[in-house]
């Protein structure tokens, strides 16, 4: 194991032998970072399951100006002092479990503006530990919680004003960021992807921290494109926004893909009375039974469907403007398979 980048790149770094610490490897080190590159210049860091100290050091070498180590191992604690022999910085280690750990450190008055957490991947400690965090208020304003877990676990489920902004896999794991805010989510059948969904995205990337796009199944709706495609689609059109996006399926209801994922509000555009009729009644109805607001945003084109977009293509009508450039071509060539 090396360090990365920074000014130690290239130093080795020692790990413990056995099965007891599983440390990151270098391509997720290396993913994790990018990810984080502009929030590292003189960030506050806390590598709350340190094990070697990897993240944590990684982190100094690209210019954090101070960093804590925890682990309640006393044989971690041990390999990371040895690993810290080989650079310098504003230190400090804490041999404790990291519930006492985070105790001590909110009692300090601490804040970090990067929490490491690489638990045991087995003991199902997620929810504990960020509810731990939350309680303690040691995450700054502005700050972010990267999670690796197995990517067969669960990610914890949030507590009020902590959200998923972005989770990436890498073969079998999976890097969580987690910040202070609020989530909405933008559903529909997207039977395609229109310039009309990109719209809504867009507005509500202005107010809230995350957007979850979602697909959901409708057992009412014969699906022109499989969801696969659909998925595609989605992820073309919006792949040059930035990472706060989550695009997914969910073969159930909208309230409850929401309560599985902490999202109180869901986005829906409006383009005619029909519509409001509709959508009014539907939004009644989430905030009852699952106490989801629904948003409301008058359409940009009113003009613009999926069922638009589908009979147009059936017609031979062009199509530019309706959905995304990117993904025209490939949607025309799948429409006219039918």
């Amino acid at each position: 194991m090396r360090i990365i980048a920074g000014k130690f790149k290239g130093r080795t770094l020692e790990t413990l032998r056995g099965n007891s610490v599983r440390p990151t490897t270098d391509r997720v080190k290396e993913s994790i970072f990018n990810l984080i590159q502009f929030r590292l210049d003189d960030a506050r860091v806390l590598d709350l399951f340190c094990g070697s100290g990897a993240l944590g050091i990684e982190s100094l070498s690209r210019g954090a100006s101070q960093v804590t180590f925890c682990d309640k191992s006393r044989a971690s604690i041990e390999i990371t002092k040895k690993n810290l022999e080989k650079v310098y910085g504003n230190i400090s280690i804490i041999n404790k479990d990291y519930s006492a750990c985070v105790d001590s450190l909110s009692r300090e008055g601490k804040k970090f503006d990067i929490i490491f957490l690489d638990p045991p991947y087995l003991e199902g400690m997620q929810d504990a530990i960020i509810n731990k965090l939350k309680e303690s208020e040691i995450l700054a304003e502005g700050g972010v919680i990267i999670y690796e877990r197995a990517r067969e676990v669960d990610g914890a489920h949030l507590p009020d004003g902590f959200v998923l902004i972005d989770s990436r896999d890498y073969g079998g794991t999976t890097i969580d960021l987690i910040e202070y805010g609020n989530a909405v989510a933008v559903t529909g059948t997207f039977d395609p992807f229109t310039t009309g969904h990109e719209f809504l995205v867009d507005k509500a990337l202005e107010e809230f921290k995350a957007v979850y796009v979602v697909i959901l199944d409708n057992p009412d709706k014969e699906c022109l494109f499989s969801v696969d495609k659909r998925l595609k689609f989605i992820k073309n059109a919006l792949k040059r926004k930035n990472g706060r996006i989550v695009i997914d399926y969910y073969d159930g209801l909208a309230i409850d893909y929401c309560k599985k994922n902490d999202i109180q509000y869901i986005i829906r555009g409006i383009r005619n009375s029909q519509d409001a009729t509709y959508e009014k009644e539907m939004a009644e109805w989430n905030k009852e039974h699952g106490n989801v607001t629904t948003l409301f945003i008058d359409a940009q084109d009113k003009e613009i469907s999926s069922t638009l977009v589908r009979e147009a293509i059936m017609k031979g009508a062009d199509v530019t403007g309706f959905v995304h450039d990117i993904n025209k071509k490939e949607i025309i060539s799948e429409a006219n398979k039918w």
